[in-house]
């Protein structure tokens, strides 16, 4: 008997202290996105009780360390009972979404269903989660970082979003990170210190404070956008002040659909896969790693190549493009399309407009334009244009931006 006894003993004990303090999994949500109503399943179980013990060992020079002391003072999250944190441990959607309506204070009602019921609901009625923000409804799936970036812009009053600009909002905010240079891995999973810390630079938002931004973070987000990073990387000449309160002018008149050029009779049609502009005079810039050594790399103006040297003050911009249907090979020899930007004025001397460059190693073709970041005239406005390669046959063309600039 006694022996049975502290054999259950033991199996409770071990229980417990396996189980999340303030954050657990659970049955998932199902949701009407017809009607956003939301139907919770049968799991009426409870959040854990909180721990009283604060001290975890874990946290102890984790990088995210201010971040969770903060949060545990705060009172929005907490530990496990054997005294781990376990800040690297993958966030649910559901523990999520619990930890960010209570660091914001929203009221918290009832609602039927697993612990996690009312901080969705709470979560809905804030206008933070809208039904079909997520792939399926399962909340106890693990939640992507650009599932976290949607629900985190959202809860800044950002919600008239296009496809995909959910974590250049959130990196240009300075609410998401890159994992590395240049690397905002919207896929990947979001730990227990990542999710906390994006949740602290929330609400330093709503205290008013300005965060650091990572800049290649914002490039790659504006990439995995639209397929261009050039408003990002080259914003001063692209998307200066004065374009971005019109919807006409800078990243604003970029549009998906205008990177696709096609012939009216269907002959041809090209696609712009990318458009990568690289800061030469910032050697750390991640898309570096596209272009030659400098030795190889030179640019090409009235026939004559000249050699690329460090203090030459430029931008360079890469297309990459197909032509993806030529039932007219003879007419359109070239399989891509050409790059020019339009909108440089005065006598050429030098690179004070945008010239053409060519890689010298073989291994690594690439086809672009440099452009001077200074000493240049314009006509007050710049437009970025692709078109077709005919021989004898008519040209096809798309203006993918335009933006105005005086220099």
């Amino acid at each position: 008997m006694k022996k049975s006894l502290l054999a259950c003993l033991t199996a409770l004990t071990l229980l417990y202290a396996q189980a999340p303090v303030g954050n657990q999994t659970a049955n998932a949500a199902v949701y009407d996105d017809i009607n956003a109503t939301v139907d919770f399943g049968s799991d009426t179980s409870k959040s854990p009780i909180e721990n009283v013990d604060k001290n975890f060992k874990d946290v102890v020079d984790h990088w995210a360390e201010k971040s969770i002391v903060e949060a545990i003072n705060r009172g929005y999250v907490d530990g496990y009972p054997n005294g781990n944190f376990l800040p690297n441990n993958n966030v649910s959607r559901a523990e999520f979404v619990k930890m960010l309506v209570s660091a914001v204070g929203l009221n918290v009602g009832t609602a039927s269903g697993g612990w996690y019921a009312p901080y969705v609901s709470a979560a809905q009625s804030a206008g933070i989660y809208a039904p079909g923000d997520f792939s399926d409804s399962d909340w106890t799936r693990v939640m992507s970082r650009e599932e976290m970036a949607k629900i985190a812009v959202r809860s800044l009053g950002i919600t008239d979003v296009e496809e995909k600009e959910w974590m250049y909002l959130a990196t240009k905010q300075g609410i998401i990170t890159g994992t590395a240079p240049g690397v905002i891995a919207p896929d990947g999973t979001t730990t227990r210190a990542q999710s906390i810390t994006v949740i602290e630079r929330i609400l330093s938002i709503k205290d008013g404070k300005k965060l650091s931004v990572d800049k290649y973070a914002v490039a790659a987000a504006e990439m995995y956008w639209h397929k261009t990073n050039i408003f990002t990387v080259a914003e001063d000449i692209f998307n200066a002040p004065g374009n971005q309160n019109n919807q006409n002018h800078g990243i604003n008149s970029w549009k998906e659909r205008k990177l696709t050029v096609a012939a009216s009779d269907g002959h041809v049609k090209g696609q712009v896969n990318s458009i990568t502009a690289i800061d030469w005079n910032d050697l750390k810039d991640p898309n570096r790693k596209l272009l030659p050594i400098k030795d190889k790399l030179v640019w090409v103006l009235g026939g004559k190549e000249t050699k690329f040297t460090d203090d030459m003050d430029v931008y360079v911009v890469l297309l990459d493009s197909t032509l993806v249907v030529n039932k007219k090979p003879e007419l359109y020899p070239t399989n891509r399309l050409s790059l020019s930007i339009r909108g440089y004025s005065g006598q050429r001397n030098g690179i004070n407009q945008p010239t053409l460059i060519k890689s010298k190693d073989p291994k690594k073709e690439v086809y672009g334009l440099v452009i001077p970041k200074t000493k240049f005239q314009t006509s007050g406005m710049l437009q970025i244009i692709v078109e077709t390669m005919p021989f004898g046959a008519p040209l096809n063309s798309s203006t993918l931006s335009s933006s105005v600039l005086s220099k």
